[in-house]
């Protein structure tokens, strides 16, 4: 596979990547507030909350930087093929970039398969959850989600992760 630059992607495939990046970034920011080497950290639930805000402010920043970027390169692109002013208006009316019937079907793609990788990761995450309580307490299995960080680390990640697939399904359609 032949490597493509950046100014030979469009602007919805850089898009793509920039997200990608994004995303991984914050889980691994994420992983770093919960575990510490393979361990789970057992953060009481006041702590648990302080992580969620974290990761939420984290991610809701990196992705309103990522979208005043793009909407800026738009205005840009735009104001080289008319004037200044009805540029703007343009900007400001479509808000985001023009999609055609191939963004949109790659779209669809990755959401399909992050629906999926999420939908399987909760029903793993069920059943530990109900193997777990019907064993009883000798039960050490290589997964446990019985604490509540331990849990909240399973849910948040299976979220991430199908979010990655999600944008990472799109950027390999976008090689394809």
């Amino acid at each position: 596979m032949e490597m493509t630059k950046i100014e030979d992607m469009s602007e919805q495939e850089r898009q793509s990547w920039t997200t990608l990046f994004a995303d991984v970034s914050v889980f691994t920011l994420f992983l770093g507030k919960m575990m510490s080497g393979k361990t789970v950290n057992n953060f009481s639930a006041g702590e648990l909350v302080g992580v969620y805000i974290y990761v939420i402010v984290a991610t809701i920043i990196i992705h309103s930087v990522i979208a005043s970027i793009f909407a800026a390169r738009r205005v840009k692109i735009t104001r080289g093929v008319m004037g200044a002013e009805d540029a703007i208006a343009i900007g400001m009316q479509i808000g985001v970039a023009e999609n055609d019937e191939r963004d949109i079907e790659i779209e669809r793609k990755g959401a399909r398969n992050g629906f999926w990788v999420v939908s399987i990761l909760i029903n793993v995450i069920i059943f530990t959850l109900l193997v777990e309580n019907s064993v009883g307490g000798d039960y050490m299995g290589p997964l446990s989600v019985l604490e509540p960080s331990h849990m909240f680390l399973a849910l948040l990640s299976s979220m991430f992760l199908g979010d990655i697939v999600y944008r990472g399904t799109m950027v390999l359609a976008y090689r394809g």
